[in-house]
């Protein structure tokens, strides 16, 4: 069984462990109800025959310079998993199929604030919401498949100019398993039934 977290950030921020490797994709900074981006990477991990890419379309967000965003202004960052070595999708050699989960997470000066995101799934039945936060993807991904979780995001209009000058921090947590074996028992123990029963 393998497994492993993949997170992708705005301020080139990777943090690796043994079995968790993130890459964070948004650290947003408020100031009279607008918001700021700095730079996102696009990253890759590997960790034997487990090896995945997470890619970002930053069609809004130009890299180089600084961005403001208002308040329940559209974001649009859509993020695609692919099970592949390279952003192409050409390398899968020595790969297996996966089954992956995605986290949302958004902090407002250090506290839970997932109540203020809106996130529009590209595809709403081919993910299950679970308890533990994370939403699991019903469709295997063979070797060199892919999957687009969202179209955009958007961040609450109630975050208003009493939010002034706090740090806004945006991510995805992105966890995969192998599919063989029924290798998700083990390592994802809080994954739900109705996410089990509608696997393809």
């Amino acid at each position: 069984m393998q497994k492993r977290t993949y997170q992708l950030s705005f301020f080139s921020y990777l943090l690796v462990s043994f079995i968790v490797f993130a890459i964070m994709f948004g650290t947003f900074m408020l100031s009279s109800a607008y918001f700021s981006s700095a730079k996102v990477i696009l990253g890759q991990i590997k960790l034997s025959q487990l090896d995945f890419q997470v890619l970002n379309s930053l069609n809004q967000i130009d890299t180089s310079e600084t961005n403001l965003f208002m308040p329940d202004e559209v974001i649009d960052n859509a993020i695609t998993i692919l099970n592949a070595r390279d952003v192409d999708g050409l390398d899968f050699e020595g790969l297996i199929p996966i089954y992956i989960r995605v986290k949302p997470i958004l902090n407002i000066d250090g506290v839970d604030s997932l109540e203020y995101l809106y996130i529009q799934l590209t595809n709403p039945e081919s993910w299950i919401q679970a308890g533990d936060g994370f939403l699991y993807c019903t469709q295997k991904l063979l070797l060199g498949d892919n999957i687009r979780f969202n179209d955009y995001f958007v961040l609450s209009y109630l975050l208003s100019n009493e939010y002034q000058d706090a740090s806004v921090y945006l991510a995805l947590e992105v966890d995969a398993v192998q599919s063989e074996n029924l290798a998700y028992l083990d390592v994802w123990q809080t994954a739900p039934e109705e996410w089990k029963n509608a696997l393809i």
